[in-house]
């Protein structure tokens, strides 16, 4: 146990966690808004410790009673060597920072050291995260679409602030099912691994035709999707949505749920239909079955694009920071992230 005046911190494997670390995890998570995500669930830690066997969580106390939680990585053993640390689920987690007691504040350098950080270095830090005393050096946008008074309240809504926008996609949803017939659309709550694969294999053609990076080349980010789907936590529960029309499969997508909070994740069309706009319809129609599925807000990660700020109902901010230790740690895992960087430049 590491200890800095009255704060102290315990870093252990998320497994590890006992029944009253999880459940103050779970009150602290419930507490503050920005928290309510699954990316921020001790369910999702723990499915992280499948793919990544360094993954730890930090507990940190304040006499004697627990005051927040930090689940952090290390890629590899060379770079827990070294102290070179990553967001918990590296790229496939669209947010990090603490889950603490509202109250709570810590500085970038306090939670490094009791951590046994080196370096770390976040590109997804959760705006909110500032009062708990997380400062990003830049911000980005992301969108969100609030559906808590339900989904007619919404289109009623986005009828009156975007009329152009609901009547081009009810006339491009015409003219999908002239083209390929009668739409039809899935949500399943509990996937099995062939419903997510469908969409893992569509995702990767897509960043195979697109020239973008492949999320699921290392073998790591396959084995923490296995594992959520395998678990199946209720506070981090893979959801797939279909659009299908004439036997067809036009758009996916594969979220995680969390208290009614979707995180729209992975979402794919079929490129020979976009002239229709299936990804969009796939949306609408998510967000109109809301409220049979207990969904009340949609968080779209991060990004500026028009077509996340055609749903939009508010926006979110995504901090970029990169934190070290002095000493020689510090400079070695700094030095260490900065060759990689290079390298894959």
């Amino acid at each position: 146990m590491t200890t800095t005046s009255s704060l102290t911190a315990e870093v252990k494997p998320p497994a590890a966690l006992d029944k009253v670390e999880l459940a103050a995890w779970r009150t602290f998570q419930a507490a503050t808004p920005h928290l309510r995500r699954a990316f921020f669930s001790p369910g999702f830690a723990r499915a992280c410790s499948e793919a990544w066997p360094e993954a730890r969580v930090a507990v940190f106390r304040r006499g004697g009673e627990i005051a927040a939680f930090f689940p952090f990585q290390f890629a590899g053993t060379w770079q827990r060597r070294v102290g070179l640390a990553q967001r918990i689920g590296s790229n496939l987690s669209d947010h990090s920072g603490v889950i603490a007691r509202p109250g709570f504040k810590i500085t970038p350098a306090e939670m490094l050291r009791l951590s046994g950080i080196g370096a770390l270095f976040i590109d997804h830090l959760t705006g909110g995260q500032e009062v708990f005393g997380l400062e990003a050096e830049e911000w980005r946008l992301g969108h969100t679409i609030d559906l808590a008074g339900g989904a007619e309240a919404y289109f009623a809504a986005l009828g009156v602030a975007n009329k152009g926008f609901l009547a081009d996609t009810e006339r491009r949803m015409r003219r999908l099912e002239k083209d390929y017939g009668t739409a039809e659309f899935t949500f399943v709550d509990q996937p099995g691994w062939e419903e997510v694969q469908a969409v893992i294999d569509a995702k990767r053609a897509q960043y195979a035709r697109t020239g973008a990076g492949d999320s699921f080349a290392d073998p790591a980010h396959l084995r923490l999707i296995q594992a959520l789907v395998a678990t199946a936590d209720p506070e981090c529960r893979p959801v797939v949505s279909t659009l299908s029309a004439g036997g067809r499969v036009l758009a996916r997508h594969l979220g995680l749920l969390h208290a009614g909070r979707l995180s729209y994740w992975f979402p794919v069309y079929d490129v020979e239909a976009q002239k229709v706009s299936p990804g969009r319809t796939l949306l609408w129609r998510t967000i109109r079955d809301a409220d049979r599925h207990g969904i009340v807000w949609i968080d779209r990660g991060e990004g500026d694009s028009q077509a996340k700020r055609d749903f939009s109902t508010g926006v979110q901010q995504f901090g970029l920071a990169a934190w070290r230790m002095g000493g020689v740690r510090g400079l070695a895992a700094d030095a260490v992230q900065r060759l990689r960087w290079r390298l894959a430049g």
